[in-house]
């Protein structure tokens, strides 16, 4: 079998240095989630609102949670070395699992705990406006956060819906950091229901239930990003329709009479593509290698995510199931 990477030189599909720039998204995501927590801190110091608490607990999750996606970001930048011949580019799925884990771990069930533990103190409300305030400044700032890391997609890959994108994307730092801004604005809404119907009626215990649905939220956006990264870690396929395309552009290949096998598996945001393909006849072994060299250069430049191919050509005589 042999191989070739994105530049085009012929070798043992050693992979070019990973590209090591952090997504705006997780910036955005940093910067805001920075300032909403101290001023959430600072609301719940002042009225002794347990939602409010527990909001500035999530947002403080996610400030470092941000910070270990850009670490992780940077390590995936490493160059391939003998131990790692594809790189370190699924170095971001161990620190996406992190950060999955702590969302869960701290924001969510840190949440419920300052839910419960209001509920079981009775705590009062105090100064309810401030809270009401915060959380309302609080919720435009999520939301710009949102809008921003969701503009941050490629628009050709959210195409097709948000959902869709976020079952399908490779790129975890900017689905993480969606995800924790989407968290972030329904967890900052449950809040503030929670705020003012304490409020309205007098009762600290809507206060407690906000804080508690907070955590809900963050545990449910925890198990979500989880099963995605679970996927990724196994080991996926590409999306349908990107294996559909190469497959049809390489059957569209005069040079080849049939596809035996075909694997198209996600690597991070990339591709790792295996061929398995009959060929028309070649005058000899040179031509046969050249033949090879174009298919796979051919095929990249198709494809700009199929940043590893893989061409075995196959010998007729073998038949379409070789041993």
């Amino acid at each position: 079998m042999t191989g070739r990477e994105e530049n085009g030189e012929r070798r043992a599909a050693t992979p070019r240095r990973a590209h090591g720039s952090v997504p705006r998204a997780v910036y955005y995501a940093l910067a805001s989630n920075v300032i909403v927590a101290l001023s959430k801190f600072a609301a719940a110091a002042w009225t002794n609102s347990g939602a409010t608490l527990a909001e500035a607990v999530h947002s403080s999750a996610d400030c470092a949670n941000q910070i270990l996606l850009i670490r992780g970001r940077r390590a995936a930048a490493s160059e391939a070395d003998e131990l790692h011949p594809l790189g370190f580019g699924r170095e971001t799925h161990f620190y996406a699992m992190l950060v999955a884990l702590q969302f869960f771990i701290v924001g969510g069930l840190g949440s419920m705990g300052i839910g419960l533990w209001h509920l079981w103190r009775h705590a009062g409300l105090e100064h309810a406006g401030v809270a009401i305030g915060v959380l309302v400044v609080s919720a435009i700032v999520e939301g710009s956060a949102l809008r921003a890391s969701i503009r941050s997609i490629d628009t050709n890959r959210r195409a097709g819906g948000l959902w869709r994108w976020f079952h399908e994307t490779g790129q975890l730092e900017v689905m993480l950091s969606v995800g924790e801004d989407a968290a972030a604005l329904a967890g900052v809404l449950v809040s503030l229901a929670g705020v003012g119907l304490a409020a309205i009626t007098g009762k600290a215990l809507f206060d407690a239930l906000g804080s508690i649905g907070v955590g809900v939220v963050m545990m449910a956006t925890a198990m979500l990003t989880l099963r995605e990264i679970k996927s990724l870690i196994v080991g996926e396929a590409a999306r349908p329709r990107d294996r559909g395309a190469i497959r049809a552009w390489l059957e569209a290949r005069p040079e080849i009479e049939q596809i035996v096998s075909l694997v198209v598996l996600r690597w991070s945001d990339s591709f790792v593509v295996a061929v398995q393909a009959r060929l028309a006849a070649q005058q000899s072994a040179d031509d046969l290698v050249r033949t090879i060299g174009r298919l796979e250069i051919g095929l990249q430049k198709a494809f700009p995510a199929a940043r590893w191919v893989f061409f075995e050509p196959e010998l007729s005589e073998h038949g379409e199931h070789p041993a």
